[in-house]
């Protein structure tokens, strides 16, 4: 498939909107926690953060998509900004099911230009890419009921699904424009994640960001760089291998990974290495069948 062409912009959108699954986060089989696993759930300190974050998220989408001329780009990206939106509910869904004391931030005008939609769809494939590595180990180490990291594991598939679609989006623009060279495309996309990184912070609430302490900061004290990496490789790979082999993917962040652990190993062997092998990590099961009941329709 040649990114630029008319067959490639229908794939990647027809693709993308047929592949959206229809459910309610009311409907979903949320799970009974109690006990220290409530507690632990309540601790996460990083809720406030993730619901303002999906919000803002679904307020730019919906307005880049209304900027935008091409008809079946614009009913893409307006099919993204609804499962942004949705997560937002999700997310209220979570603190209002098990009592979670999250105030919610404010959310403020949120601009909607092409370079606001690029450094956002850049700052999703890293938060993709580290997330799937955190969820992987985290459902490893049986943190929260299985049935409560399916749920997690449909929003981390819809996520993919959005980097893919985006990333194949700017290759479609950047070979209409004649920018589609190797070199000059990476340098665009590494300068696109530093600039989405800087945003992250420079765009935060005025409330100072938490940190990550207490039972889940312990939780993950013994896993090293290196299980880490492998870990968000082999979840990558496997989440990746879902779409159509002819959509290009985000490739830049498992390279980078791939050199960092390629250099960890190189180092002298630690007499007491953290963290488990990677052949012990399992990789998540995305849209599982405890979740299927509530998502067998597709719009």
């Amino acid at each position: 498939m040649t990114p630029g062409s008319p067959a490639h912009r229908d794939l990647f959108c027809r693709s993308f909107i047929e592949s959206h699954m229809a459910f309610e986060p009311e409907t979903l089989p949320w799970p009974v926690v109690e006990g220290d696993l409530l507690a632990m759930l309540r601790a996460f300190p990083f809720w406030s953060y993730a619901r303002s974050i999906e919000e803002r998220s679904g307020q730019m989408v919906e307005r880049f998509a209304e900027s935008l001329d091409d008809p079946l780009i614009r009913e893409a990206v307006g099919v993204q900004a609804i499962e942004e939106f949705r997560h937002e509910r999700l997310m209220a869904q979570v603190l209002t099911r098990y009592g979670i004391d999250a105030p919610r931030l404010p959310v403020f005008d949120t601009r909607a230009t092409r370079e606001d939609f690029l450094v956002f769809g850049f700052g999703e494939c890293t938060d993709v890419f580290v997330g799937l590595g955190a969820f992987t180990i985290a459902r490893r180490k049986q943190l929260l009921p299985d049935s409560f990291f399916d749920i997690f594991a449909l929003l981390l598939f819809e996520e993919a699904r959005h980097v893919v679609f985006f990333i194949n989006w700017w290759r479609y623009e950047e070979a209409r424009a004649g920018r589609g060279g190797f070199a000059r495309r990476n340098l665009q996309a590494l300068r696109y994640h530093v600039k989405a990184a800087m945003g992250t912070v420079g765009n935060a609430p005025s409330t100072p960001m938490p940190k990550l302490e207490g039972a889940f900061a312990e939780a993950f004290t013994d896993v090293s760089p290196a299980v880490f990496l492998e870990s968000a490789l082999g979840a990558y790979r496997e989440t990746m291998s879902k779409f159509d082999r002819r959509l290009v993917r985000p490739t830049l962040m498992p390279a980078i990974a791939n050199v960092v652990l390629a250099l960890i190993r190189m180092l002298p062997p630690r007499d007491h290495a953290t963290g488990a092998p990677a052949s012990t990590v399992a990789i998540p099961t995305i849209a599982p069948a405890a979740v299927g009941a509530a998502t067998n329709g597709r719009h």
